[in-house]
């Protein structure tokens, strides 16, 4: 067997190569947060690898992370930015002119239901 050079057995944990983003997702790259009505804080971090980290009061939230995997995003074809959980659902947001995101529908087992403008949540951009 001619020797390659590769040396990765397949069993490597490397970091994956990161994608050229595209202008719109540059954008997105940031915090993301909003207050409850209940007064709790809940935060998103958008990393440029496609990861979503996510806090609430300031706590790394596990709740989500069920099979170990960890939250990812990107943006739809038709342009809505996406997080999708890597378990059975998907939580849809519209990218406003503001840089703001709004919660505006959520797909589980493939079938999606749009939330109503009083169900929806927006996140501001604070950083």
């Amino acid at each position: 067997k001619k020797d390659d050079g590769n040396t990765d057995d397949g069993k490597s944990t490397k970091a994956k190569p990161i994608k050229e983003l595209t202008a719109e997702e540059k954008k997105l790259i940031g915090e993301y947060e909003r207050k409850s009505i209940d007064g709790v804080t809940y935060k998103f971090v958008f990393l440029e690898n496609g990861v979503v980290e996510e806090y609430e009061d300031g706590k790394k939230g596990e709740e989500h992370n069920l099979l170990g995997k960890p939250l990812m995003w990107g943006i739809s074809k038709n342009g809505e930015l996406y997080i999708d959980t890597q378990s059975s659902s998907v939580w849809i947001y519209s990218i406003n002119k503001d840089a703001s995101i709004t919660y505006i529908a959520h797909r589980m087992l493939g079938a999606r239901k749009d939330w109503s403008k009083e169900e929806q949540e927006t996140f501001k951009k604070i950083k």
